[in-house]
């Protein structure tokens, strides 16, 4: 697995330097025009996941790189678990980024010609808890949808996984969301959503709800990277 892995970093490792750079650039962007660094923070967050599996997925449909790969000494189920970790690392890697991006304009706001709110609204929202569960929460909204999509991209290629991603989640969508809009309704009627959000409003409490949201996100990713194995291990090349 080791193999597979410095293999994914080595085709990744470049688009990853640049990603940082245009994250950057972004991430001042948005938070000065949001005058917010908490959605600075969850904007970089949420997009390196679709990033790094589009970029590496590009690849592996170039010049034949995926079929060059199947050649070398690393079995399929390797490969997969290479692609989830590195995508999950970067992940990781680019959500601490943008979490030290945001503290450092947080600290450079005074000094730097802003308008007065949005110098305002980037010092109020630097909180490093806030920030990380901004960042944990952006990470994991996308990280679960990578998860239900990933599999299908290894199977099939972008190309034909495009065509039938869409499909699954609507799909997916129209069974969930009346589920979950159930069992949001009986939960409100309850009044427990009053006391969750009365938790959650201090920031110590919202780390912990994102936490353990986070660690939900992993669980979905493992048993999708499970699944992505089998199907990987059933595709021609």
């Amino acid at each position: 697995m080791k193999a597979a892995f410095l293999c994914e970093f080595a085709t990744i490792r470049n688009a990853l330097a640049q990603m940082a750079i245009i994250y950057l650039i972004i991430g001042v962007v948005v938070g000065i025009a949001m005058e917010s660094s908490v959605a600075m923070v969850a904007c970089i967050s949420a997009m390196t996941p679709f990033l790094v599996v589009f970029t590496l997925s590009g690849y592996d449909d170039a010049n034949g790189w995926e079929r060059f790969r199947a050649c070398l000494p690393i079995s399929r189920s390797a490969i997969v678990i290479g692609r989830y970790v590195i995508v999950l690392l970067s992940s990781i890697a680019m959500a601490a980024f943008a979490v030290v991006v945001a503290l450092a304009l947080a600290q450079l706001a005074p000094i730097l010609p802003l308008a007065e709110g949005a110098a305002e609204g980037l010092i109020a929202q630097s909180d490093p808890l806030t920030l990380i569960s901004s960042a944990l929460a952006g990470t994991s909204i996308i990280l679960l949808v990578t998860a239900l999509i990933l599999p299908f991209v290894l199977r099939f290629g972008m190309t034909k996984a495009m065509r039938i991603v869409p499909v699954v989640i609507v799909l997916l969508f129209v069974v969930a969301v009346p589920l979950i809009g159930d069992v949001f309704a009986d939960l409100a009627s309850t009044g427990w959503m009053a006391d969750f959000v009365a938790f959650a409003n201090d920031a110590r409490n919202l780390l912990v709800v994102m936490v353990a949201i986070a660690i939900a996100v992993l669980i979905v990713y493992t048993i999708s990277c499970a699944a992505a194995a089998r199907l990987y291990r059933c595709k021609e090349l």
